[in-house]
């Protein structure tokens, strides 16, 4: 990822699972690592979607808890 200020950042993924159209898995290589499991559904009239962010290290997952939650 490349930022306006010209910082960059390691952000390598890779796909672990696709089940169009209702889940796609992502393994997140760089730091912090964690798999990303999005489920899709159809619900009354609109696309319920539910994101599962699994972190392989529970110390990174709490040292991030406070973005993730309410960003996600």
């Amino acid at each position: 990822m490349h930022e306006a200020d010209g910082s960059n950042y390691e952000n390598e993924s890779v796909l672990l699972e696709l089940d169009a159209p209702s889940k796609v898995v992502i393994q997140h290589e760089s730091l912090p690592r964690y798999v990303l499991t999005i489920r899709l559904a159809a619900e009354e009239g609109a696309t319920r979607i539910v994101w599962n962010q699994q972190f392989g290290n529970p110390v990174a997952a709490a040292r991030l808890r406070h973005i993730v939650e309410p960003a996600n």
